[in-house]
């Protein structure tokens, strides 16, 4: 067997590749696969040129959605500004009011203390006069004399 192996390696060395003619039809066939192709070729640019368009239709209705939404999200920010901005007005005008209110409510008051201090000033003149008067009064009078001596007042 490996006589037979070795006979048929010999045969299919020997064997030559020889040139094959080539031929009208050949080219004729060529020709025809050249214009195929440049078909072919002109139907993938076109069709590529058909979903560029497409993408771009596509990226512009994005493009479109996300300005809407920045659109939206600049209004609630907006309206979100006017909200802190009255509750501010608001909170200034409740703590002012206070203020005032507080202010007036207690300007009777401090007039009323000026006018009783006002009043002490000129009584501490009085009690002098009124604490003379008694001790003028308690040398004629004993039971004066010992009740100022009880207070410490003689």
């Amino acid at each position: 067997m490996s006589k037979w192996l070795l006979a048929l390696v010999l045969c299919l060395s020997v064997v030559h590749a020889r040139e094959v003619p080539f031929t009208l039809e050949d080219r004729d066939r060529l020709i025809r696969m050249e214009a195929e192709l440049k078909a072919l070729s002109k139907s993938v640019d076109t069709r590529f040129e058909e979903m560029n368009k497409r993408m771009d239709a596509r990226f512009e209705e994005m493009n479109k959605r996300i300005d809407e939404v920045n659109r939206k999200i600049d209004m609630l920010f907006n309206f979100l500004w006017i909200i802190t901005g009255i509750f501010t007005t608001i909170t200034v005008a409740t703590i002012g009011f206070a203020i005032w209110d507080r202010r007036t409510t207690l300007k009777p008051f401090e007039d009323r203390i000026k006018d009783l201090d006002k009043r002490l000033e000129k009584g501490e003149d009085m009690d002098k006069k009124f604490l003379d008067a008694l001790r003028t009064l308690a040398q004629r009078d004993k039971e004066l004399t010992e009740l100022l001596k009880k207070y410490n007042m003689l």
